[in-house]
């Protein structure tokens, strides 16, 4: 049921990489972590004049970048590179033991009392997330739609139709009197 998804690191055309226009450079500064654990970087500069030209020395200076990235403590300073998951990891075998009352990572429900209703909101990686109205779209639609979109971000299978049911419907048993008080499905 657990099944990890192994992400690869999102380099861009110009990660890392800056230009300074009045001297007529690309530069590069790459991080890594030290011995010590402490975060530090290595730069270098690539001039257009040495280089023949503005385009070679963007190719020179993501060359360099390339082969830095490659380095195991440039990869630790990037970020976290762990493995994104759908299921939280309950030992137990009953959904919404601890602190994920779905079983699902990411998938959250969050009441508000002005306007009356509640949301299912979703996230993924860092700076990513979406709200579902409870409202517009039913208890168990904003429930399915979150769950899809958790899915389409983190690039795990979709749940099957009677699976979800059955995690929406013992949490909505669990929240039958708070989702009545907020005037939404039970």
């Amino acid at each position: 049921m657990e099944q990890a998804i192994k992400r690869k690191p999102n380099v861009h055309a110009f990660l890392y990489i800056y230009r300074n226009h009045a001297a007529q450079f690309w530069w590069c500064a790459v991080p890594y972590v030290d011995s010590q654990g402490r975060r530090r970087q290595r730069r270098r500069s690539f001039r257009d004049s040495r280089l023949g030209g503005k385009n070679a020395a963007l190719t020179a200076a993501r060359a360099w970048r390339d082969q830095a990235i490659t380095d195991p403590r440039v990869r630790v300073a990037m970020g976290d590179r762990r493995p994104l998951v759908l299921y939280a990891g309950d030992d137990s075998g009953r959904i919404g033991d601890g602190g994920n009352p779905f079983g699902l990572v990411g998938v959250t429900a969050t009441f508000r009392e002005k306007p009356l209703g509640g949301n299912f909101s979703v996230t993924a990686n860092r700076g990513r997330k979406k709200w579902f109205s409870m409202r517009r779209y039913g208890g168990y639609g904003a429930f399915r739609r979150a769950v899809l979109q958790r899915c389409k971000w983190v690039g795990a299978p979709v749940p099957d139709d009677d699976e979800l049911r059955h995690r929406y419907q013992q949490w909505a048993r669990d929240n039958e009197a708070r989702l009545r008080r907020h005037g939404l499905e039970p």
